[in-house]
This record gives structure tokens, sequence and C-alpha cells, in this order.
């Protein structure tokens, strides 16, 4: 196969909204055109050269886009919430339309958010078996003990199964309590609350600061910014 070019059914699956299956079947009803006559199974694109069609519309890979939310507090990491509360897809600009939430972040929580559309980066991302390191600054009462904190980064019993162990530091502490810094390198339903709550904490606030490589560095709650080129290296480095 010349360099460069691809199978008519990849080419057009690369699309992101149409699978290879999808793509034989309407190359199979003749739905399929390239450079204006009828493809059929098997045949190669160029797409640097080649214009490729279904039912006379142009069709072109999807645009990656990786991006950086910083979620504020009382937002749902949602793209729809049938309780009408405010959702991550309020604060997406139209031009980034079709990407998602990697991964989950609480209601009452802020901080950093990934979105994309790729979808294989974002099951990367999310499969507990990368371990991607997760940073979280927060704030509990009353005040944590050196043993808490020590039960904290060994692994703390949720549901019979001990959490993995976590990178857990005092940062300061309060007149009430104190203020942590968590790295968790796993993701379960409300980890650092159910983690504090088994050790007689509270949490009163949590902020997720960095995922992997991509920190909060340049945003304000509400907005949104791509990541750089080395930053989605960093991440495809950590998923190898």
């Amino acid at each position: 196969m010349p360099m460069g070019k691809v199978r008519i059914n990849r080419y057009i699956a690369s699309t992101g909204s149409i699978s290879r299956r999808k793509a034989d079947e309407l190359i199979l009803a003749g739905s399929v055109a390239i450079n204006g006559k009828r493809a059929f199974l098997g045949e190669t694109v160029d797409p640097a050269r080649d214009r490729v069609t279904i039912d006379g519309k142009p069709v072109a890979p999807q645009q990656n886009h990786y991006l950086a939310l910083y979620k504020p507090k009382n937002v749902v990491t949602t793209l729809h919430d049938p309780q009408g509360r405010p959702t991550v897809k309020d604060l997406i600009p139209r031009k980034y339309a079709g990407v998602f939430p990697v991964g989950r972040l609480d209601f009452d929580a802020e901080g950093l958010l990934l979105l994309t559309n790729d979808g294989k980066l974002a099951h990367m991302l999310h499969h507990p078996s990368f371990n991607i390191p997760k940073t979280y600054i927060v704030k509990v009462i009353p005040s944590v003990s050196a043993d808490q904190i020590e039960k904290m980064r060994h692994g703390v019993e949720l549901d019979g199964v001990p959490t993995r162990p976590a990178d857990v530091g005092e940062v300061r502490r309060h007149s009430r309590g104190a203020t942590l810094r968590i790295v968790l390198r796993q993701g379960l339903k409300n980890q650092i609350k159910r983690m504090a709550e088994a050790l007689g904490l509270k949490v009163t606030s949590i902020k997720r600061v960095s995922v992997g490589p991509v920190s909060l560095k340049g945003i304000t709650p509400g907005q949104i910014r791509e990541l750089t080129p080395f930053e989605v290296k960093q991440i495809r480095k950590l998923l190898k």
C-alpha cells in the first residue's frame, strides 16, 4: 500500500462519528464516493489528496481537542442534568462541540477537569490500570493527627476493600481543622470524602489542582484552555 494511504472504511471511521462496520455498510449501499466515483470495499484513499463523500457530503477526519477546564463549585460534571442544575456543558465554547468530561468531580468540588473528544485517550485516562496521579487540596475538620495521615497514606478500608496507597501531606493547620494535599491514583466515587469520614474527619472543601502533568495554571473558575502539545505528549507517555 502506498505511503499515506488508508483503507476507505478506516478513513471514514476516523471521523469519529461512524464505526468501521457502519462504514462498510455505507460502502456496500453505494453511499460512499471517492473523487466523485462510487467506492468499493477494500479501496484506499490518500487523505491529503482524495475527496471522500457520503451521500454527497464531504467526510473529514475528526479534529481532536484536549482541554483543561476549571470547574467551579456547584456545577455537575455531565453534559445534561435531569435536575436542571448547571453543567460543564454550559462552560464549553461552541467551537469545542463534541468534547466530554474525562472522569468526574463532585458537584460541590472545584478544580481541574479534562475534556476531550478523543474516546481512546479518555478511556485510557479513566481506566484504573494506568494509575494517573490526581492531586487535590482538601480542607478537613477537626484537625488531623499524624496517625490519620498515615492511615490515608497506606489505605483506608472502604466497603471492605482498602484504598490504594496515596501521597498525603499536611499543608497547614487552622483553628478548627487542617488543609491536606492528597495525591490519588484511583478514582472511587466520593473517595476523599469517604476516606476522611472513615477516619472521623469531615471534608469541607475539595479542589483538584492537577491531573498527571496538567495543572490549573493560567485559568480561573469557569475558564477553559487548550492543552499544550507538550502536555498531550506527557499524558501519552504516562499511558504507555
